[in-house]
Formats: C-alpha cells, structure tokens, sequence
C-alpha cells in the first residue's frame, strides 16, 4: 500500500493530467511544501494574469496542514523552518497558547518525566546528536521498553479548527480545495468568483466536524517517531463540481 506522500502525489498527477486534456500548460507547483499543489492558470484575455491556487486531498482523513514540536529545554513549541509562513506561525503560536499544548503533551504523554527528564532533553539540543530533531518515540522505547508510547491525543474539535483549516490554506493564497471522490470546494471566499462566472454552485468546505490532534508521526525510515500537531477533517458532502470533471474543467477553461 502506498504512503499517505505517496498517494497524495499519485493523485496529484492523475489530476494535473486530467486537466491537461484540456489546458495546452499546467504549471508544476510545490508538492508537500508551502505553495499550492496545484495552478489553474487563466486563459481568457480579461483573466490573463490570474490563477486559481488549489489544494488537493487524497481524503478527508488526510492531514490539513502539520506541525513539527520540539522541546526548547523547559516548554514545547512549533518547530519552524526558514521558509515557514509568518501567518502560518501566527495561527500556531495562537493554537499553542490557546489550547495550552505544551502542558497537554507533557501531561498526555509523561514528557518529560523520570526516565527523560527536561536536562537530557537539552542536552540532545545543544549537542545537536540527532540535528535538533527529536525523535522522542525510540528514545522512550529504549529507556521503556513500551511500544506506541505516543497515542494519538485530541486537542481541540468543532468549527473554531474549521476556521484554522480554511485560514491555513488562506495564508497561502489557496481558496479552493479538491478532494479525492467528494469533488471541488470553495475554501472560505469564492475569490475569483467562479459561482458567478461558471453559473456553478461550487459548496464551501464545512465537514461535519474537524480535530486539532497530536500524535507521533514516523521518520522517513519508519524507526522513529517525532511529536506533530495536525488538523484532521470529518466527513463532508459531496459537491456537484469535481475537478475530475471533464465538462467542468472546459467551463473553466471557456470562462476564466
């Protein structure tokens, strides 16, 4: 069975190739990074210039958005890269205060504690032993002998992480999202006003219920696991458009 990564780009490739059925050039974008996963540029003389920025999901039980944590020496924190989105570090400086998310993982998962305590744990950050990455899971295995020591753990749930979804995507300047057998969703505002151009109904994205999660999430080898906060989404409705719509990708190439 293929990887949560690797299924995301199979899709990702399946529509990008439906849309070139249509459209002569479909930029490549960023994949499982901070750009969009797909650009829909305009093709009309009054749209030249436009594009419309998508996210696509493989499923409703994939991750919306992730974040690294890593211990500082006395609390937990977002762990942020150089390209990282200062909008994007606003909204999870605002869920860790909020939701009060380094005294939950300390208190769900016994970090630190007795067997690795708040010293060990800087002393692997000052020495750089595993390059700032803490792969908390295999060391608590060694010091325990206990498996699945990280267990998924709910933070937060209902429509304020609806609205932490959509102002994720946002920050990137994507507004609509694909996913895989429900179809095309607006994501908040309907920034280029495709109901009104396409006389569409496209429906915006409001699942029945969304989780802000913590859990282990494994190294690319699979032998080690690092703590990760993540949005997950429930189910949602179908939409009546669908980006795998043939007849739907040429209304957007006629009229945007």
């Amino acid at each position: 069975m293929p990887s949560p990564q690797e299924s995301g780009r199979q899709y990702e490739l399946q529509v990008r190739t439906r849309l070139r059925t249509v459209y002569t050039t479909i930029p490549t974008t960023a994949q499982f990074g901070v750009g969009p996963d797909l650009t829909i540029p305009a093709v009309q003389p009054s749209n030249i210039g436009q594009s419309i920025l998508v996210e696509l999901k493989t499923t409703t039980g994939a991750d919306f958005g992730q974040k690294a944590v890593t211990f500082n020496g006395s609390s937990w924190e977002p762990k942020y890269n150089p390209e990282e989105l200062p909008e994007h570090a606003a909204l999870y400086n605002y869920l860790f205060s909020t939701f009060d998310i380094s005294n939950k993982i300390q208190s769900s998962w016994g970090l630190p504690n007795n067997n690795l305590n708040a010293q060990d744990l800087q002393i692997l950050v000052e020495t750089k032993q595993i390059n700032k990455v803490l792969y908390y899971e295999k060391l608590y295995q060694q010091a325990t002998g206990v498996r699945n020591v990280f267990p998924e753990v709910e933070l937060s749930r209902g429509q304020r992480i609806i609205d932490s979804i959509i102002s994720y995507y946002n920050s990137k300047g994507v507004y609509y999202i694909q996913i895989k057998g429900k179809g095309f969703y607006i994501l908040g505002n309907d920034i280029k006003n495709l109901n009104q151009l396409l006389s569409v109904n496209i429906p915006k994205f409001q699942p029945n219920d969304a989780r802000l999660i913590l859990r282990g999430k494994p190294s690319d080898s699979g032998r080690t696991y690092r703590p990760v906060i993540a949005f997950k989404s429930s189910t949602i409705s179908k939409s009546s458009v669908d980006l795998e719509d043939l007849s739907f990708i040429q209304s957007l190439y006629n009229k945007f």
